[in-house]
């Protein structure tokens, strides 16, 4: 089991559900968009970022931050970070799956979006989707939020708009993008300090847009799925576009049944979590 601290989630966690959000940005730490003390040596982690790697002829070395990283070291530095920002809502420690570490970039970011879920008491995001994932995918590939996929027929949430939430965030791990859309979706003091373009400043519409839809808060401006959404899916991207990773998820309200998936939370996530984490929905 891959953990950091607490692993229980009591069912009914509430947390901050939109439209509560952050007050302010939550700086990372660890920081993770650092390289920190780094040293001129031949070990594996020289950096204090472990995620970082220092390149070069060893007179003149420097640190570089990779297009994407999964391993163990670096997810554990990013998700002490965002285990962090999680205590200022009261929520517990997230604990991985221990089957994290085998699945693929899209399939982890359905994976810690549940999580984000059902750790506050939402019912989970059933799965993966095809037709949500290509969308998706396609968005990653051109560094752009998703919109609905034309082949999937979107039902209309509790706002009587066709439910979707898509988001993006660029970045090296699926922790990082997590975190970004999270603690990072606000207005950080200047254009430059916001990863979150759609927020100008503080205050406008289009701050937090991105933890509202990934949430399903459907609110009047950023409009996503409901929060308490039962039936809906998902599709996620990943693609390494100009040395940087680039990360989407796309939520969908069918509307009737929901459509075959793929990877499910039910299947490929519940038996994989301590027994003690929420699997609420």
């Amino acid at each position: 089991m891959f953990m950091v601290g607490a692993v229980a989630t009591p069912v009914g966690a509430a947390g901050n559900l939109p439209p509560s959000n952050p007050t302010a940005n939550v700086a990372p730490s660890p920081n993770f968009n650092s390289s920190g003390l780094c040293h001129n040596t031949a070990g594996a982690t020289p950096c204090a970022n472990p995620c970082v790697r220092l390149v070069g002829a060893s007179s003149n070395r420097h640190p570089v931050f990779p297009a994407f990283s999964g391993t163990p070291t670096c997810t554990s530095f990013v998700l002490r970070a965002l285990n962090v920002a999680r205590t200022d809502e009261g929520l517990p420690a997230i604990v991985l799956p221990t089957n994290w570490f085998t699945l693929k970039p899209q399939e982890q970011l359905f994976v810690i979006v549940d999580l984000e879920r059902t750790d506050r008491g939402l019912p989970p995001y059933l799965g993966l989707n095809r037709q949500l994932h290509a969308t998706a995918q396609s968005a990653a590939a051109h560094e752009a939020d998703p919109s609905y996929a034309s082949n999937f027929r979107a039902g209309l949430d509790p706002e009587g708009v066709r439910g979707m939430g898509g988001t993006l965030a660029l970045g090296y791990t699926t922790l990082e993008a997590d975190y970004v859309w999270m603690y990072e979706d606000g207005w950080g003091g200047s254009a430059s300090l916001t990863p979150n373009i759609a927020c100008t400043f503080a205050g406008a519409l289009g701050c937090w847009g991105h933890r509202d839809q990934l949430l399903g808060y459907d609110g009047t401006y950023n409009y996503g799925v409901g929060l308490h959404c039962t039936t809906c899916e998902m599709g996620t991207g990943f693609a390494v576009v100009n040395g940087t990773g680039s990360f989407t998820s796309l939520i969908e309200l069918p509307a009737g049944s929901p459509p075959p998936m793929y990877f499910t939370w039910a299947q490929n996530v519940v038996p994989f979590l301590a027994p003690s984490v929420s699997t609420a929905g």
